[in-house]
């Protein structure tokens, strides 16, 4: 058996979709795309990420020959209907920090090219998607998302993991390609609430969703607080909507348990007057992006999420923050939030608060009652 055998039967033998090898060349395709608007993801190295540098491949990794690329599918179990519509399904089962399911295939696929005497490197810095492609795991959608094209009856909802090595492997054909049906009228970018979506192929990070509910700095802006819906960590909307996932999320699949269990750990009430101790360690376990020291982000995202519900009876609860949270953020999503939610209620709220506050709150608070 070949040593691209042996790996391929070991992939699949620990539970990933398929597995595909490519060069370490770089990723120049990648590296132009970045470059014809950078503005878009400078943000990006901020937290240390450096995606063009990442694109280098062998050029940062001199002894680096192939590259092993594994799709995992995350999608394999029911997400409980209450979570549906507030938190991006990947990150309901991203197990990094508790390394079970996915990321100890991960750690046990690293500790087999290791006994078979492979020097390696796997970081996030790499672009997982386009690797994917050019291992011929994937083709594009329009909405940038990589598709399973081997696997996952063509699914979407796939974690990606570009693992650099220093045998010599021969790479598969690449399948850099959009593989969106020609009859598909664009759904995802009518779809996409925020306007992230700008043209098939082209999304601006800074208007995502996603973006927005972890790493966007301050209040979120007013113009995206309406279309960001429910959302309070991630979004799945342009794969919701999709023809390529329809026979994927059309069948039974069975129920997670373990997940279940902790959901109404995420319900927006409880995000919005959680204690730190609540955020530290039921919370961050699944969903780490936003600093515990910023667990202001999280209850400003809920607090929003429940204007946008629509149910008054959710004023006792954003009056009630809005007059005692330490966090102006919070404060003043509150009060844009009361203010959509309208009613008497709401607004003896916002008129309680007005003479306390100043700057940003006060602002929000005025702009609320002008609302009403």
């Amino acid at each position: 058996m070949t040593l691209k055998q042996r790996i391929t039967e070991k992939a699949l033998e620990l539970g990933f979709a398929d597995v595909g090898f490519t060069t370490a060349d770089p990723l120049d395709l990648y590296i132009k795309e970045y470059e014809t608007r950078p503005e878009m993801y400078d943000w990006t190295k901020l937290g240390g990420l450096d995606l063009k540098q990442g694109a280098g491949l062998a050029q940062n990794h001199p002894w680096a020959k192939s590259m092993v690329v594994l799709i995992y599918n995350y999608h394999q179990k029911h997400f409980p209907a209450d979570l549906v519509g507030k938190y991006g399904r990947c990150y309901q089962i991203d197990d990094r920090i508790a390394q079970k399911d996915w990321v100890l295939a991960i750690i046990n696929f690293i500790g087999f090219l290791s006994e078979e005497g492979m020097q390696l490197h796997q970081g996030e810095e790499i672009p997982a998607r386009m690797s994917a492609a050019r291992a011929g795991l994937v083709t594009y959608g329009k909405n940038c998302f990589a598709y399973a094209r081997k696997s996952m009856m063509g699914a979407s909802w796939l974690v990606s993991v570009p693992i650099l090595v220093d045998a010599e492997i021969e790479p598969d054909e690449p399948s850099i390609e959009v593989g969106c049906p020609k009859w598909c009228k664009n759904a995802c970018l009518a779809a996409c609430p925020t306007g992230a979506l700008y043209k098939p192929k082209k999304m601006n990070p800074l208007k995502c969703i996603p973006f927005n509910t972890y790493y966007a700095p301050g209040i979120t802006a007013m113009e995206l607080r309406e279309p960001m819906g429910r959302w309070i960590y991630g979004c799945d909307r342009c794969q919701q909507v999709c023809p390529r996932n329809e026979p994927w999320m059309n069948q039974v699949l069975p129920e997670n348990p373990p997940l279940m269990e902790i959901a109404g750990d995420f319900q927006p009430e409880v995000i919005l007057t959680m204690s730190q101790d609540h955020y530290e360690n039921k919370i961050m376990p699944l969903m780490f992006y936003i600093p515990k020291e910023n667990i202001g982000k999280w209850k400003m995202n809920a607090a929003r999420a429940l204007g946008n519900m629509g149910d008054t009876g959710h004023v006792p609860i954003l009056a009630e923050t809005l007059a005692d949270n330490p966090d102006e953020t919070v404060r003043g999503m509150c009060a844009w939030s009361l203010g959509r939610l309208g009613g008497s209620k709401a607004k003896a709220a916002l008129e309680s608060r007005l003479p306390g506050e100043d700057g940003l709150v006060k602002e929000e608070i005025t702009l609320a009652l002008e609302k009403l």
